[in-house]
């Protein structure tokens, strides 16, 4: 986060927030920097996404004392199945399968894989599916047989392997992955289904492949990876599998693995777009991952000939940003004459421009909730309708006083968490001030609904202060959106039957469906 200065437009902001890049190109851009939002608009919301509070008053996160963690460890509940080693899948070289906690699932995986795409591909692409000609293999560093060469040699040692940590070779027809490090470490901190969700994507590449795309942009390409990872994952979870099976944590962390390797902040000020082995953003990645899941491969096909470049956001990181892109939670030194630069004197400002402006060019009443902090350990606030075990490690907005209140020790264990940061506490402020907006529009949705229409409303903000963003007084900074999706998985419901701020996919669709479309996306 940082405030737009004098030299991006008009007069310096008083108070410096976040900035997150737009394409200069993108058809969404002029529409959802519109401040002026039909009255029409505003009471729709209220009927439909943005849904109400039992009592008038509802708490942002309604799972009382859940953590801001994010996913780790095992992706199911209780015991795992054990999986036998399917003989002729992967090359496990001499010492063969030694990771009994995930070889057999990962011999699984991969075969369903190709069963999936021997079905897939003909329905797609209307020709037939060539298994890979190559083989997977697992590489290790005292391997002794040969994996073999991409383009560089006859052979791919271990090292080559494990600078790439899983791929596939379009020259030799061929997938390795890392079995001594990056497997190993990706298992214990997201679980084995998230793994195959991983080695789903790079299977996606001997897809393209063979529908002869190898040459189009390759940030084009690892999205559509993403989707045919999507699509793969939503045959499992349907039960379509024979082989093996996915819950909802499983698709979850899968979520979380498409976070885990999207492209890093460049320091050197390149646009990550631009990079030759560009992934794109998490933001990006998980979208293209849901739209897989919920179109399936027909849907993912299209990546190519639609316009998705236009759409991608991304920025590079900001070399004269005195903050690295991440406020601190309170400014240990406030400038005398522009005031402090953290999240919480910027981003209540940042949130007050927007819906105060809003509001009053719709001749709404409607007076900005006041913030209060409290500690994790007590006193805790008291408001109507707010049972005493929701205070802790939350964010909640009191109708009866107009207030939000907040957990100062959990909004700095997010901010200063590497997984996280200030977008994170921006997120659950934003959730919320949206339902000081729900309140003064009268909404009458409740649950599910109302928490769901506060993401979508809390993209409807973000979108209004992408840069340049030249009439704002913030703008986003490299990494928040991500930080945004990361703290929304985690605290979403643990399955799509919880029903209670909504799941996963759910948060993460209404969030892009707000910054996509704006506030009139929010409707319905």
């Amino acid at each position: 986060m940082r405030e737009r200065n004098t030299e991006e437009g008009e007069t310096a902001a008083i108070d410096p927030f976040w900035r997150l890049a737009w394409s200069d190109t993108c058809a969404y851009a002029q529409d959802v920097r519109t401040r002026t939002v039909s009255l029409i608009v505003l009471i729709a919301l209220a009927a439909t996404a943005c849904g109400a509070a039992d009592s008038g008053v509802t708490a942002t996160r309604a799972r009382k004392g859940a953590g801001g963690g994010i996913i780790t460890g095992d992706t199911t509940n209780g015991p795992q199945k054990d999986y036998p080693i399917i003989d002729g899948v992967v090359d496990f070289g001499e010492r063969g399968p030694v990771h009994p906690e995930y070889d057999g699932f990962l011999t699984a995986a991969f075969a369903d894989i190709q069963s999936f795409w021997a079905t897939a591909y003909p329905d797609t692409y209307s020709t037939a599916w060539t298994p890979l000609s190559g083989g997977i293999y697992a590489a290790y560093p005292d391997r002794e047989a040969e994996i073999p060469g991409c383009g560089g040699g006859t052979t791919s040692s271990y090292n080559d392997v494990a600078t790439r940590g899983a791929f596939y070779c379009p020259v030799t027809d061929f997938m390795a992955y890392d079995d001594d490090g990056l497997l190993p470490s990706l298992v214990d901190s997201l679980g084995r289904e998230a793994v195959a969700i991983v080695l789903a994507h790079e299977f996606g590449h001997a897809v393209q492949n063979r529908a002869g795309e190898g040459s189009q942009r390759v940030v084009l390409k690892e999205q559509q990876a993403d989707c045919f990872a999507g699509a793969w994952s939503a045959h499992v979870a349907a039960g379509a599998s024979d082989t093996i099976r996915f819950d909802d944590k499983a698709v979850r962390a899968g979520l979380v693995a498409m976070l885990s390797i999207s492209d890093p902040l460049l320091s050197d000020g390149t646009n990550p777009l631009d990079v030759q082995d560009a992934h794109g953003t998490g933001f990006d990645r998980v979208g293209a991952f849901q739209d897989g899941y919920e179109g399936g491969v027909q849907r993912c096909k299209t990546f190519f000939t639609e316009d998705r470049l236009s759409k991608l956001i991304d920025i590079p990181f900001d070399p004269n940003d005195p903050n690295a892109g991440n406020l601190p939670l309170v400014d240990p030194n406030p400038d005398p004459t522009n005031g402090a630069n953290d999240i919480v004197t910027v981003i209540p400002a940042g949130l007050d421009e927007f819906w105060v402006a809003l509001t009053k060019d719709n001749s709404i009443t409607f007076t900005p909730p006041t913030y209060s902090a409290y500690s994790a350990n007590g006193p805790f606030p008291t408001c109507s309708g707010i049972d005493a075990a929701a205070w802790k490690s939350n964010v909640i907005y009191c109708v009866g006083d107009n207030t939000i209140y907040w957990d100062q020790d959990y909004a700095l264990r997010l901010s200063s968490d590497p997984h996280f940061g200030d977008m994170s506490v921006g997120y659950l402020f934003s959730g919320a001030y949206g339902e000081a907006i729900q309140v003064v529009l009268k909404s009458t949705a409740s649950g599910e609904n109302r928490a769901l229409g506060n993401d979508c409303l809390t993209g409807a903000w973000v979108a209004s202060i992408l840069p340049p963003a030249t009439d704002k007084k913030i703008v986003l900074s490299a990494g928040d959106l991500d930080e945004a999706v990361s703290t929304m998985i985690a605290l979403s419901d643990p399955s799509t039957d919880t029903n209670v701020v909504g799941s996963a996919f759910e948060k993460v669709s209404a969030f892009r469906k707000g910054v996509l479309g704006g506030l009139a996306a929010c409707q319905g």
